[in-house]
């Protein structure tokens, strides 16, 4: 008779505890949910975090970003990526996929630095999927020097821990068009000019120096701002920053700035070449031209070896200018 009456008591109180495990549960998702229907990506601090992500029961999957926003931090990166994790939040809100089953979250480390600690973080920011019932995996950390922060990649990476398709929806940026059909125009304007003379199209000078400027274009990082689609400049309150610190972002402006001083480079180059041919009774333009030539490589490399010192910390070589 006692072990049935044990028995009863145990399974009347495991029964209590699973009702109680699905209130909790339900609790938790229906908060998460009207936080996602009020603003797309959810803001934890430490205990939210504790409640949300790290205690059972809990049956949906959390995307979170790791950061420190605030201008103290001088986290420049950290903006540029918070803007693309909401694109991909706002995009997920939105879409046919949303669903109770997956959500997105920050934590910031003003706000939650006990969640750094856990996690032993010491670099911002870090994307991290925390999945229904595991503990996050390796492939649960975003690798973000090879695959790079932007909306595309970050929804590759979510389609591959969480097998959930999101469509990106952006507004539409006219800024490509409208370069290009300035640069057309220009081009066309000068050809109608010149349409009476167009030796210079024949001209291998001219060739050569609009070669070594696409050769430029394309090593000063533009390719990379194609894919990764970073911010123009760092705007904050106190300061504009044109160069990012940190050897794995970098900044539109400072990749334009990266070409002039590459370009500016091959022209100075290009004058040491030519001022010997340049014919002169006493010689003085062919020695203007080369001073000049040498004047405009020494400051411009000495300021690219400059840069590659304020970008990658112990880089060891510098000319003039540290």
């Amino acid at each position: 008779m006692r072990q049935l009456v044990w028995l009863y008591l145990l399974y009347t109180c495991a029964f209590f505890n699973v009702l109680s495990n699905e209130n909790v549960l339900s609790d938790k998702v229906h908060q998460l949910t009207e936080w996602s229907l009020k603003k797309s990506l959810i803001r934890l601090n430490s205990e939210r975090f504790k409640h949300f992500v790290q205690t059972a029961p809990k049956n949906y999957s959390m995307i979170i970003m790791l950061t420190a926003l605030s201008p103290p931090r001088q986290c420049g990166v950290c903006k540029h990526a918070h803007d693309e994790f909401q694109v991909v939040a706002q995009s997920y809100r939105f879409s046919n996929a949303f669903s109770n089953k997956l959500f997105f979250a920050m934590v910031d480390f003003d706000e939650g630095a006990e969640v750094f600690q856990h996690l032993k973080l010491n670099s911002a920011p870090v994307f991290m999927h925390f999945p229904p019932k595991s503990k996050p995996k390796k492939g649960d950390q975003m690798d973000l020097n090879r695959r790079g922060f932007s909306a595309d990649q970050l929804v590759k990476w979510v389609k591959d821990r969480t097998e959930i398709q999101i469509q990106i929806y952006r507004p539409p940026d006219y800024t490509g068009f409208l370069i290009f059909g300035f640069a057309v125009t220009m081009i066309g304007a000068l050809l109608y000019l010149k349409r009476d003379n167009l030796s210079f199209l024949y001209n291998n000078l001219v060739w050569g120096v609009f070669i070594i400027g696409v050769v430029c274009y394309f090593i000063s990082g533009q390719t990379w701002n194609l894919i990764n689609s970073p911010p123009f400049m760092n705007a904050r309150k106190d300061a504009t920053e044109l160069f990012a610190n940190d050897s794995q972002m970098q900044y539109v402006a400072e990749t334009y700035i990266v070409f002039l001083l590459y370009f500016g480079v091959c022209v100075g180059m290009i004058l040491l070449n030519e001022a010997p041919k340049i014919r002169s009774k006493r010689g003085k333009r062919r020695s203007i031209m080369a001073i000049v030539g040498i004047i405009i490589v020494i400051s411009l490399f000495s300021f690219i070896l400059s840069v590659f010192r304020s970008k990658y910390q112990g880089y060891p070589y510098s000319f003039l200018l540290k």
